[in-house]
C-alpha cells in the first residue's frame, strides 16, 4: 500500500504531455506570442488611451463662426478640425435662422426645413470621434471630410454623392447579404437549363453601428440645411 501510494505521489510530479502544447510554447519562448496576462494588460491600456482621447475630445471647446467664414479658412483645416467645425458651424446658423425661418425669402419646403429642430451635439459626436481618431488611411473619415468640404464650397450634387458613397458605397453589391437564383444556360449533354442558388456576401458598413447611423442621418440633414439657405447666405 505504501508503494503505491508512493509511486503515485512520483507520477503526479510528470509533466502531463497529453494538455502541453510544444507549438504554442516554442512561440511563447521566441516572443511570437504574449501571455494571457499581457494580452489583457495591453487591452486594457488601449482602452484607457481611446476612453482619454474621447474625453480630451469632449471638452475641447470647438469654434463657432458663420459658414460662409468657415468656407474662407476651410483649404487651411486639417480634416479633423475641418469636420467638427462645419458640424458646429452648421448647427449653430441652423439655430439662430430657427426663430425668423417664416422671414426669409425661400421656397416653403426650404422654410419649414429651417424652422424644424437641427440635430443635437450629441447625435454628431460619433462623426467627430470617428475623423478625430481615425487609423491612417481609413476610408469612412475620409467620406466625411469630403462630404463637409463639398457642401462648404456649395458643391451639392458633389457632397451627394459623396454621401451615398459613404452610406452604401460605390459597387454593384454594396450591401450584400442576400441569395438569388440564376442560370448557367444550357450545359452540353444536357436539355435543361442549369439553375444554382447564389449568396451576396455581406459588407461590413458604417451603418452596422447604432450610434454613427444616427449621426449620419444628423448630417444628411445638415447637408439640406445648407443647400436650402445657400442664396440666403450669399446675400449677407
Amino acid at each position: 500500500a505504501c508503494f503505491g501510494r508512493r509511486a503515485s505521489r512520483e507520477m503526479s510530479n510528470f509533466i502531463n504531455f497529453n494538455s502541453f502544447d510544444v507549438k504554442k510554447a516554442l512561440k511563447r519562448k521566441k516572443g511570437q506570442i504574449s501571455s494571457d496576462s499581457d494580452s489583457e494588460q495591453q487591452a486594457a491600456a488601449k482602452a484607457k488611451a481611446k476612453a482619454a482621447a474621447k474625453a480630451k475630445a469632449e471638452k475641447k471647446e470647438i469654434p463657432v463662426e458663420p459658414l460662409r467664414h468657415l468656407a474662407v479658412s476651410a483649404a487651411e483645416l486639417p480634416g479633423a478640425a475641418l469636420v467638427a467645425r462645419f458640424l458646429s458651424c452648421a448647427r449653430a446658423e441652423w439655430q439662430q435662422l430657427k426663430a425668423k425661418a417664416e422671414t426669409l425669402e425661400l421656397q416653403a419646403a426650404d422654410r419649414a426645413l429651417v424652422a424644424s429642430e437641427p440635430p443635437l451635439v450629441e447625435q454628431l459626436r460619433p462623426l467627430i470621434d470617428l475623423v478625430e481618431m481615425r487609423a491612417p488611411d481609413d476610408p469612412e473619415s475620409e467620406k466625411v471630410e469630403k462630404v463637409c468640404r463639398m457642401s462648404l464650397a456649395n458643391k451639392h450634387l458633389a457632397a451627394e454623392k459623396a454621401y451615398l458613397e459613404l452610406t452604401i458605397g460605390n459597387s454593384k453589391w454594396p450591401i450584400g447579404g442576400g441569395e438569388f437564383l440564376s442560370s448557367d444556360g444550357p450545359q452540353p449533354g444536357n436539355r435543361m437549363w442549369g439553375q444554382k442558388l447564389r449568396k451576396v456576401k455581406e459588407t461590413p458598413s458604417i451603418l452596422d453601428n447604432d450610434s454613427q447611423k444616427n449621426a449620419i442621418q444628423g448630417l444628411k440633414r445638415l447637408l439640406s440645411f445648407v443647400q436650402a439657405t445657400e442664396s440666403w447666405r450669399k446675400a449677407q
